[in-house]
């Protein structure tokens, strides 16, 4: 393997460990919450996180049912619904073309009031993230989610 190729894979691999402890989550009082909707991720100006957004739409469903709620199929059956979105920033290094981003994850109830809200952690290179990191990452701030409301 050469150099360059192994300083990328070991430099991925301590930034995936420096942030996997790093996500935030804020959840917040809620009514009770058993059913929830998860919309499709917001478009981004990005190509390298639109392509992206079936995983993290499929992560969000699967790691919802695994905790006990119920994902329905529209809005209107929902208690709630799953919103996420990429935050992007411009790069302050030497890689100006490639921006950094972070993704965001927000619950909210029929009124539409914050119920919970976690992100990925700090911002980083667009092109580090792929299918899997996008999966790993929404599946670790939805475990930050209260249990759901007995059915």
């Amino acid at each position: 393997m050469h150099l360059p190729r192994l300083a990328l894979l070991t430099i991925l691999g301590l930034s995936a460990l420096a942030t996997i402890g790093c996500n935030t989550a804020t959840p917040a009082a809620r009514g009770p919450v058993s059913k929830v909707f998860v919309r499709d991720v917001a478009a981004s100006s990005l190509h390298a996180t639109d392509i992206l957004a079936n995983a993290v739409h499929d992560a969000g469903v699967r790691a919802l049912s695994a905790q006990g709620f119920t994902v329905v199929a529209t809005e209107g059956e929902a208690d709630a619904v799953l919103r996420s979105s990429w935050q992007t920033q411009k790069s302050t290094d030497n890689r100006s073309d490639i921006p950094k981003v972070s993704l965001s994850l927000s619950l909210f109830d029929k009124s539409n009031r914050r119920l919970f809200e976690g992100n990925s952690g700090p911002s980083v290179a667009a092109n580090f993230w792929n299918e899997s990191r996008a999966t790993a990452e929404v599946t670790t701030i939805l475990k930050g989610l209260p249990a759901p409301a007995k059915k």
